[in-house]
């Protein structure tokens, strides 16, 4: 375990920055209101709260990079691995507070680490909740139930965590569930819409901002040949669906992107959760129907990127596997062959079927017991 903590210490000393390709100069544009506070509010790493979370993952997770962001060279590499330094900054990083409560709370947290059997789970419930108004959102993980059992983390992020309001229109989840807003840096969030813990997704900013300039540039009649939705060049089936699903209240552009995002992700998440199920074309085939359930026409728009994909992959397979199902529910074989003409049935039949592939997936899975 030490070992592993060791490990992933230096990898994370050697992150780099990710891209995210955009195909416009507007999908620069900070109109989103998803954006990361550090764009809007700047909120740093740099901040009181920001050092404190940086200390509590040095100390836990022997992790030095996130100190370093504060002050280059705080710990050296010739100090990771050397037993005990991380409790030695953190010492020493307490020694520096002059705020009693925040002081109160940095040595609560080492006495955690110190004393893990003085902490019952709903203690530490309590604290991660307290903690998370320092905007650190973790989560502590009890390596075991025997005495002396180390206290680690699931997952530690400066940010904000904010609760998720949407239902899900075909699933029931009694599960209160959130979306992370990172206030830094994260590999793992700026690489892809992610699902990665039991109770929290995230949703790139920079994607629903994308995706929702690409739909009121498509409604504004304006052009789109280079831009990019959902990952697929702009077809005239995308046109077209885009316009249907907008043309009684474009508005709700932003909202309805950011739903649908939502629906998407958490379609993921609960088949994680329900069935342990992780397999992609599953996955996305099941979100399809979810989404075209919500959203019709939004939800094709979607359907038509991923079979504008030039390879053959899960999301691809995922959209075919669907309009499979629609072509025999609507006893249309040809629908498989003019997957264009699947944008002229009417909504509510639309539903319909997209509610009965949902069921007729869900129905192929085993729920977790």
């Amino acid at each position: 375990m030490k070992a592993n903590r060791i490990l992933l210490s230096i990898l994370f000393m050697f992150i780099i920055s990710g891209h995210i390709f955009m195909a416009d100069s507007e999908m620069f544009h900070n109109d989103s209101v998803y954006d990361y506070r550090d764009r809007e509010n700047g909120v740093s790493i740099k901040t009181v709260n920001g050092k404190f979370y940086a200390y509590i993952v040095l100390l836990f997770n022997e992790n030095p990079h996130f100190v370093n962001l504060i002050q280059k060279g705080t710990i050296s590499l010739k100090d990771i691995g050397v037993e005990g330094f991380q409790v030695k900054a953190y010492r020493s990083y307490l020694s520096t507070i002059q705020d009693t409560k925040l002081l109160e709370d940095g040595e609560l947290i080492l006495k955690i680490f110190f004393e893990p059997d003085q902490y019952n789970d709903s203690f530490l419930r309590q604290i991660e909740n307290n903690l998370s108004k320092r905007n650190i959102i973790l989560k502590f993980y009890r390596e075991g139930y025997y005495k002396g059992a180390r206290i680690t983390f699931d997952y530690c992020i400066f940010g904000e965590r904010v609760k998720i309001d949407i239902k899900h229109p075909l699933f029931e989840l009694n599960d209160e569930m959130y979306y992370i807003k990172p206030f830094i840096y994260y590999d793992e969030f700026t690489t892809s819409n992610s699902t990665f813990y039991y109770d929290m997704i995230y949703i790139s900013p920079d994607e629903v901002n994308n995706d929702s300039i690409i739909a009121k540039n498509v409604i504004g009649g304006k052009d789109v040949k280079s831009m990019f939705f959902v990952g697929s060049k702009i077809t005239e089936e995308i046109k077209y669906c885009l316009h249907m699903a907008f043309k009684d209240n474009p508005s709700s552009v932003r909202n309805e992107i950011w739903k649908m995002f939502v629906i998407h992700e958490l379609t993921h998440k609960i088949l994680n959760n329900q069935f342990n199920n992780y397999d992609q074309i599953t996955g996305e085939e099941i979100s399809l129907s979810s989404t075209i359930y919500s959203n019709p026409y939004l939800g094709l728009s979607v359907l038509y990127s991923y079979l504008n994909y030039g390879k053959m992959n899960p999301h691809r397979m995922a959209a075919m596997n669907y309009i499979s199902f629609v072509a025999e529910a609507a006893g249309n074989r040809d629908l498989i062959n003019n997957t264009g003409n699947i944008k002229n049935i009417p909504a509510d039949r639309l539903k319909k079927y997209s509610k009965n592939h949902f069921a007729s997936a869900i129905n192929k899975l085993k729920p977790n017991r």
